[in-house]
C-alpha cells in the first residue's frame, strides 16, 4: 500500500477516535447531571360555601307579633291552619279579644299595672319538630338556654285539653315569661302561648288555666 494512502487512513482513524471520545464524554456528562426538581404549591380547594338566607317568596308575609316575629307565613299555611279544626273557648274576664287573623286561631291581650301579655293559639300539621324543639324555641324567645329532654319535667307536666292529653309548660325569663300548652290533635299540633311581662303573665296564670280548661276542639274533616 502506498505510504501516502496509509498515512491518510491513519489520519481518518484518529479523527474518528477523537469524535467517538468527545461523544462519549458528552453523553457521560448528560447522564451524570442531576436535574433539580421544581415544586409547585397548589392551593387547597375550598369546598366550603357560605350559607345565605334563602329568598322569601313574594307570596309570604311576616307574622308581625310578639309571639313569632321570625316566622314566615308561607303559601298554604293559612289553609292548613283552617283545616286543623275549630276551637271553641271562653275568654277570661278582663282580657281583650282580637279577631283571628292569618294563622292565629285565637288572639287575646291582657294589660295591668305591671305590663302586658298576649295569648295566641296556632295549629300546624304534624309534630312541627317535636315537643323539645318547640319548647326550646319558646325558651329562646325569652332569653333562656335550650335544654335536653330530661329537663322537661322540671317546668312542664301532662295536662288534659279538650279531652286529649296535652302538655302544660311554665317558663320564667329575666323580664318575660311564657305559660303555654301543646296538644296533638288529629294529625295537627296546637300551640297555646301566653307571652308577656313577667308579673303580668304570672299574675294571670289561673286565668290562663281556666282558658285552657274551656277549650273545645272540633275536627271539621269528620
Amino acid at each position: 500500500m502506498p505510504k501516502n494512502i496509509q498515512s491518510y487512513i491513519q489520519i481518518l482513524e484518529l479523527q474518528l477516535a477523537i469524535r467517538i471520545g468527545l461523544a462519549s464524554c458528552i453523553l457521560s456528562l448528560i447522564a451524570c447531571e442531576k436535574v433539580q426538581p421544581t415544586s409547585y404549591l397548589i392551593p387547597k380547594e375550598n369546598r366550603s360555601a357560605k350559607l345565605t338566607d334563602a329568598p322569601i317568596s313574594a307570596n309570604s308575609a311576616t307574622v308581625a307579633n310578639s309571639e313569632d316575629k321570625s316566622m314566615q307565613v308561607l303559601p298554604g299555611m293559612t289553609k292548613a291552619s283552617h283545616e286543623a279544626g275549630v276551637i271553641n273557648y271562653k275568654a277570661p274576664a278582663g282580657w281583650k279579644e282580637l279577631p283571628p287573623s292569618g294563622i292565629r286561631k285565637v288572639n287575646l291581650v291582657v294589660e295591668d299595672e305591671t305590663g302586658q301579655a298576649e295569648l295566641t293559639v296556632l295549629a300546624f300539621p304534624g309534630d312541627v319538630g317535636g315537643r323539645l324543639a318547640n319548647i326550646n324555641r319558646w325558651r329562646g324567645q325569652i332569653g333562656l338556654e335550650a335544654v335536653e329532654a330530661g329537663a322537661l319535667s322540671s317546668f312542664s307536666n301532662s295536662y288534659p285539653i279538650s279531652g286529649h292529653s296535652g302538655l302544660y309548660v311554665r317558663l320564667e325569663g329575666d323580664s318575660k315569661s311564657i305559660l303555654g300548652a301543646l296538644l296533638p290533635f288529629h294529625g295537627y299540633t296546637w300551640f297555646f302561648k301566653f307571652l308577656g311581662d313577667n308579673d303580668t303573665v304570672l299574675a294571670n296564670e289561673a286565668a290562663m288555666i281556666r282558658f285552657i280548661d274551656s277549650v273545645r276542639l272540633v275536627d271539621i274533616k269528620q
